[in-house]
């Protein structure tokens, strides 16, 4: 295995969501020998009211939430794992990454509802928090719409994945970790990076048009770099250069292309320092309807 996980945590509010958040750990811990936190976090603040007892609230809250994990309902996948269950006390998502830092976890796997401005609305809270602040790699999951009536095993975790690059110090970081599921699931990678064309100066058509040929071809040059030799190959159907705007871009490829994953990186470098969470990643967090690896820039 190239890219080994040996503990993953997944937090859970007992919802749909976070069921399939637990599903997907479990396939993944399953495929990699992994053990899995499922963790649950109380925050009394949020249910505290004046005249009511705070260290009472606080113990009625954990033991309903100890209860609920017990009564878990887990996928099949989860037979015959090392499965721990936690029940922590304070504000969620520092607690969730602080308990990945005190366990060594290698990756912390969270739910979003769906795509647009429903995953929009989820992550603006605790995920969005995670994401930013997390030390270790996050996965997140997309929930299906409905129930699939014949659903079709699967034996590797990914069949294809798109590696989105601004070829950054970070954006290679994460080509490393693409690389790395690719090999591990025998998928196909797709290498992709988005001009946005609206950084060019110039308003003549021809110059914008020489500009922009030749941003792909350096760009295209770029890719093959990082790339191992039997992943270039097929490079000329899996590599790709387009223009609009990146984070947009990079969710419509993914769907149009049947990709079930997108890895990105968590920051990048347009002509300076910036952080890439808050604009080009949040946005293909939210507009994906796969799940999206952020792997964590040093």
């Amino acid at each position: 295995m190239q890219s080994k996980f040996s503990r993953i945590v997944v937090p859970t509010d007992f919802s749909d969501t976070a069921d399939s958040a637990i599903s997907a750990a479990c396939d993944l811990a399953t495929y990699y020998r992994a053990q899995v936190d499922i963790v649950n976090v109380v925050d009394a603040m949020v249910y505290a009211y004046a005249g009511y007892p705070f260290a009472s609230l606080s113990a009625e809250l954990t033991t309903g939430a100890e209860e609920a994990l017990r009564k878990l309902k887990l996928p099949a996948s989860a037979k015959g794992l090392t499965l721990n269950r936690f029940v922590l006390s304070g504000t969620p998502a520092a607690e969730i990454n602080a308990h990945a830092e005190r366990h060594k976890a290698d990756l912390i796997v969270m739910g979003t509802r769906g795509h647009g401005a429903v995953a929009r609305f989820f992550l603006g809270s605790v995920a969005d928090k995670v994401l930013h602040s997390a030390s270790s790699p996050v996965l997140i999951t997309k929930a299906s719409k409905g129930k699939v009536k014949h659903p079709k095993k699967k034996t590797k975790p990914f069949t294809r994945i798109l590696f989105p690059t601004d070829f950054s110090e970070t954006a290679n970081r994460a080509l490393a970790r693409a690389v790395a599921l690719t090999e591990d699931s025998d998928a196909e990678l797709f290498v992709l990076h988005v001009v946005d064309d609206t950084l060019i100066s110039t308003h003549v058509p021809k110059e914008r048009e020489l500009i922009l040929k030749e941003l792909r071809r350096a760009a295209l040059d770029e890719m093959k770099k990082g790339l191992p030799a039997h992943l270039l190959q097929h490079f000329e159907t899996t590599g790709a250069v387009k223009r609009g705007e990146p984070g947009k871009a990079i969710a419509a490829y993914a769907e149009t292309h049947a990709c079930d994953l997108i890895v990105m990186g968590s920051h990048g470098r347009t002509g300076v320092k910036r952080a890439l969470l808050g604009s080009v990643a949040d946005k293909v967090v939210r507009l994906a309807k796969c799940a999206v690896f952020i792997e964590r820039g040093k």
